[in-house]
């Protein structure tokens, strides 16, 4: 485990004022517990740490070598990426890595199903579904009596689907098949480990809420559930639920480039487009206007060469392309499709176009782009809030301060519902959490 994600999983445990801080971890992998054990040794704070760790999804290489019943491959564009499982025989063998990270004392390890619905979606009725899940709960209701985790939960896309939808899980089929269960000695469970439902639930995925109310009510007419919900992605939404392949967009503010002296600004206090993308834009286009070979071209005083020509109708189409990425500043909704599109569209194209660029060609559009990309920023982050602020189509307007980052608000928003007792924030740098921590400040 390197250096920076040893830092993002410590910040939580030594930043909280807290005594018992809980860290979300994406999967079950050796290399993932290990890392985290070596980690925590290392801090020697006096706090419980709560490790909730999805199972499900495995990588491909080491553990993702081994094949179990039930596998099911998952493939993006052809290509195979991992393997999907929640089979008992599977789960078994990582409740056997979790029995040591459990019995530090200062550890609770909390296992969470990770999107079960992906093992049930083609199970022919409800009752091979219940049986499908019967197992897999049965092995963490008695990991959870032999100590070998704390509790477990289910981390679901699909609890928050329509009931039309191939992927919707119902959470009724869930907890009566976990009442249904039974003890190692056969007789009815007179209180279930199943302690946390994680589900999406944001300024704009709001079903999760409804789904929330709904355990809370169960939870009050049963002795044996006390369930609490834990919100994740608060800040990522999905257009298709998180089911689908769409690209996702964020409910944050970016800080950008403000002028190429390396200045900076957050983008919910620039009003305008960034001062310095128009003058890249001009740069770049006036450079790959191909001027003189147009002159040669219209003056007809000589026909020009092949590589000439070659050269103008790169030019061409180079204005072309930064004509359209200029327009598609008024239609972004997401970062993640935008690098998309330059990845697999635009660089390809460039080099495809020219095979080799000058020094000072290679500067100037260099400088286009990340003046580009802070200008695309700035346009995601402005449609988002203006979105939010005027609602339609299914959304609750939301009175979100100007001097208010969007993350600031997103956050808070539901760190505040009653509804919810945890809130999950994905964090990939150490000032990632320093901000969702001051968003919780604040």
């Amino acid at each position: 485990m390197d250096q920076i994600v040893q830092q993002v999983l410590s910040l939580p445990v030594r930043h909280s004022g807290d005594e018992v801080v809980t860290i979300g971890l994406p999967n079950t992998d050796q290399s993932t517990f290990e890392g985290v054990s070596n980690a925590i040794a290392k801090w020697n704070v006096d706090k419980k740490v709560v490790l909730t760790a999805q199972f499900g999804y495995r990588n491909i290489g080491g553990e993702g070598d081994a094949v179990y019943a039930g596998d099911i491959p998952i493939e993006e564009n052809g290509r195979l990426v991992g393997i999907y499982n929640i089979s008992e025989e599977h789960l078994n063998t990582v409740l056997e890595k979790c029995y040591d990270l459990n019995q530090n004392e200062n550890v609770d390890v909390v296992i969470l199903l990770h999107n079960p619905e992906v093992q049930l979606q083609d199970a022919e009725n409800v009752e091979e579904k219940v049986l499908s899940l019967k197992s897999s709960f049965n092995a963490l209701e008695h990991a959870s009596s032999a100590s070998h985790i704390k509790s477990y939960g289910i981390s679901s896309n699909g609890l928050c689907l329509s009931p039309k939808h191939p992927l919707h899980l119902s959470i009724d089929l869930v907890l009566d098949t976990v009442a249904a269960l039974t003890n190692s000695h056969g007789e009815p469970l007179k209180s279930s480990a199943l302690s946390d439902i994680q589900l999406p639930i944001n300024l704009l995925e709001r079903n999760g809420l409804q789904v929330a109310e709904k355990v809370e009510n169960i939870c009050k007419q049963s002795d044996i559930f006390d369930i609490g919900i834990i919100s994740c992605r608060p800040l990522t939404c999905y257009p298709d639920g998180g089911v689908g392949s769409g690209f996702p967009f964020k409910l944050i503010d970016y800080n950008i480039l403000t002028n190429m002296i390396g200045e900076t600004q957050w983008t919910h206090k620039i009003p305008e487009c960034p001062a310095h993308y128009a003058p890249s834009l001009n740069a770049a286009m006036g450079h790959f206007d191909a001027e003189e070979l147009v002159e040669i071209e219209q003056d007809g005083d000589r026909k020009l060469t092949t590589e000439e020509i070659e050269t103008l109708e790169g030019c061409r189409l180079l204005q072309s392309m930064l004509a359209d990425l200029d327009l598609s500043l008024h239609t972004m909704r997401s970062f993640e499709a935008y690098e998309n599109d330059l990845s697999t569209k635009v660089i390809p194209m460039i080099h495809d176009t020219f095979e080799e660029l000058d020094e000072e060609s290679a500067k100037v559009l260099q400088t286009f782009f990340a003046a580009h990309g802070a200008a695309a920023r700035h346009a995601i982050a402005k449609t988002t809030r203006a979105q939010l602020i005027s609602g339609g189509s299914g959304v609750t307007p939301y009175d979100i301060p100007k001097e208010v980052k969007l993350q600031e608000y997103a956050l808070l928003n539901v760190l505040k519902d009653e509804r919810i007792s945890k809130v999950m924030v994905g964090c990939s740098q150490p000032q990632h959490v320093l901000e969702a921590y001051s968003s919780i400040d604040a």
